[in-house]
């Protein structure tokens, strides 16, 4: 039996969401099953009696291989804080029922962000106990290889986001992160503008998402060749620092060779940034949109140029598998066409299918899909409809899942990978997507059983976010969490999640073989030489951000 170091003693056994749910959400408890048939739930405040229902039939939930039961209490819906019996024994922790009760992990993800900055230091009035010094400058980085540029050559490319444990920052990754936030905010406006983070920027006229992702734009755009438009793929050291706080790390940073992926997603997200900032800053706005067109122009002219890993570097290659870039053009083109209207864009669409797959850094097909879908961006009838055909037999798919699966949760045997946890997460997005389209609530309740997996209704019985629920990971692989001497780590990670990859697992390695072979939804280590399953990274955070930030706002409508 594999041992969870440094993991929380568990809980009463009942599978719940810890963080709590909305008054009028899908509510859904998952028991191991023993015997039982019927669920009572008691009003903690009074001791009373509040529902009785019955247990599912038990099933084997292949990713676990637990036979289990499941109860819905949604009938539940009036504030307030609930437990589960079977036999008059209590089988839950403390049910919470409220209508902002994601709020706080909400901003904890959305603030991780701040955390992650590069070039600066983090003081205690914004960071707390997480404070630290600045790190990583680079207003002086080198070309690599040396050799393929001239003697001297440097550029200054300082900001960004720390891409994950590690301290490299990547383009590519960047892309589809800083989508995911900017498209929250595009969703839900209003709502943003309210929310303050307590960053240095909180009090400017711009709201704090934006400023946040600010910090990583304002970065990525030094990583364009401002002589023919092409962008560097990534900014990091030649090797992997140790587990070191940023200030240690004093290896030399270097930029690597300009891709397609690069440039295509670099050009979708300053086109989308073009639109998002202009109320607040025009100039930005103009930069942002000069530069993606740039960006693109380059990459139609360069269309296959993918990222090799040079000899002597080992920092991630975020590379595609598939070996096109196919996937980003169709989304650069959607965002170009939404900012610009120019008809060339949109021209590129006809020519490129959509597909079926939720969407990740490795394939952003769907990103295009969400934008087309939404008829209010103008896109083409044919087009429109297609896209939104293409959303809805994906979402019908999770949706089916969600609601006949033993667990109850939108997951798909492919995404138990490296980084499972952000495709549940993106699984949910796609489901809320499909709810905004059609306004049926049935898949704005799948959406709420892919963040009950992430914050507790998962066979490990934890909530896979740092710092929220009442077990947590507490070793997560972050070097900056690794290297504080602060006994919790940074509040608000998303760590990667269970799988059966354990790519970490090596002879005389520090990590134990927790692979439980024919169970990824238990293959699961809470310490830091796990890489596999809890690292953290900025395309895991973002969903996370998405998902529990677009439940908490409409469950508050």
């Amino acid at each position: 039996m594999v041992t969870l170091v440094n993991a929380q003693t568990h809980g009463f056994g009942a599978r719940i969401n810890q963080i709590g749910y909305g008054e009028q959400a899908k509510k859904i408890l998952v028991l191991k099953d023993a015997g039982a048939t019927s669920v009572e739930f008691k009003d903690l405040a009074n001791g009373k009696t509040v529902l009785n229902v019955p247990l599912s039939a038990p099933a084997t939930w292949e990713y676990s291989g637990e036979s289990v039961r499941k109860a819905d209490f949604s009938g539940i819906a009036k504030k307030g804080i609930y437990a589960a019996y079977v036999n008059g024994a209590r089988i839950s922790d403390n049910i919470i029922v409220q209508n902002n009760v994601y709020e706080n992990v909400f901003k904890a993800a959305l603030k991780w962000f701040y955390y992650q900055r590069a070039s600066t230091a983090l003081p205690f009035e914004f960071a707390g106990k997480w404070m630290r010094a600045a790190g990583h400058p680079d207003t002086s980085v080198s070309f690599y290889p040396e050799a393929e540029k001239p003697a001297g050559w440097k550029i200054s490319s300082p900001k960004g986001w720390y891409d994950a444990g590690d301290y490299g920052k990547y383009v590519v990754n960047s892309g589809i992160s800083v989508f995911t936030l900017l498209e929250l905010y595009e969703h839900f406006e209003k709502e943003l503008k309210k929310v303050s983070l307590n960053i240095p920027e909180s009090k400017s006229q711009t709201p704090d998402i934006l400023e946040e992702v600010r910090w990583n734009l304002d970065w990525m755009l030094t990583m364009q060749d401002p002589a023919d438009g092409g962008v560097y793929h990534k900014l990091t050291t030649a090797r992997f620092s140790g587990h070191e706080l940023p200030e240690g790390d004093l290896a030399k940073r270097y930029v690597v060779m300009k891709t397609s992926t690069a440039a295509l997603n670099f050009a979708a997200v300053m086109a989308q940034a073009s639109r998002v900032y202009k109320p607040f800053d025009a100039k930005f706005s103009a930069k942002a949109i000069a530069a993606a067109e740039k960006a693109f122009e380059w990459a139609t002219k360069n269309p296959s140029i993918l990222f090799k890993q040079p000899e002597g570097m080992n920092t991630g290659p975020y590379a595609p598998s598939d070996e096109t870039v196919q996937d980003e053009k169709l989304w650069a083109a959607a965002e170009l066409y939404i900012s610009t209207k120019k008809k060339s864009y949109e021209n590129i669409i006809d020519n490129v299918p959509f597909d079926g797959q939720t969407p990740w850094w490795g394939n952003v097909n769907f990103l295009a899909v969400y934008r087309i879908s939404d008829a209010k961006n103008g896109f083409k009838k044919d087009l429109n409809k297609k896209a939104q055909d293409t959303l809805i037999a994906v979402a019908n798919t999770l949706k089916d899942i969600a609601e006949n699966s033993a667990y109850g949760i939108p997951v798909n045997k492919w995404n138990f990978v490296w980084g499972s946890n952000s495709a549940v997460a993106n699984n949910g997005i796609l489901l809320l997507h499909a709810y905004y389209l059609t306004k049926n609530k049935s898949y704005l309740d799948a959406a709420q059983r892919a963040l009950d997996y992430l914050l507790g209704a998962n066979p490990i019985d934890i909530s896979y976010v740092t710092g929220h629920g009442n077990r947590t990971p507490m070793s997560p692989h972050h070097r900056p969490s690794e290297g504080d001497g602060i006994t919790e780590p940074v509040p608000g990670m998303l760590v990667g999640g269970p799988h059966e990859g354990g790519q970490d697992v090596k002879p005389n390695g520090r990590c134990e073989n927790y692979v439980q072979k024919g169970k990824p939804a238990l293959s699961y280590l809470d310490n830091d030489c796990s890489y596999a399953t809890n690292e953290v990274a900025i395309n895991w955070n973002s969903p996370l951000v998405y998902l529990s930030g677009a439940l908490h706002f409409l469950n508050a409508k």
